[in-house]
Parts: structure tokens; sequence; C-alpha cells
């Protein structure tokens, strides 16, 4: 499937996936409902075509991925 964690803040984060498989990820990733015993929630804010697309139409708010 070919997913990759570009960056993650310990509360945010960027994946990268292929494009044919973008709807498949965004539904495994809302199936994931613990970590370590720990309830979470995984909510897509959006999707680009490329990272740099992402980061300049989603995070221009201040928002800094490291």
């Amino acid at each position: 499937m070919g997913i990759y964690l570009i960056r993650f803040d310990g509360c945010r984060g960027i994946i990268r996936c292929n494009n044919m498989n973008k709807e498949k990820t965004i539904q495994l990733l809302k199936s994931i409902k613990k970590i370590s015993s720990k309830d979470i929630e995984i909510i897509t804010l959006g999707t680009s075509g490329t990272i740099k697309g992402l980061i300049n139409k989603h995070m221009q708010k201040g928002i800094i991925f490291l």
C-alpha cells in the first residue's frame, strides 16, 4: 500500500500515500482506535497532491511540523 509518515509532532502529522490508495489510507487510519491502551481518534484535516501543496494549503496559520 505504501504509507509513509513524513512528519509527526506528537499530536499532528503528515502521511504520504499513493493517490490510488488515498481513500483506503484514510479509512485505515480512522479505524485505529487505541495506541498503547490510550483511546485516540484520527481526523483528516486535508489532502493534497504534494507535500508542499498540503503545507501551503492547510498549514498557513502558523502551524509548523518539525
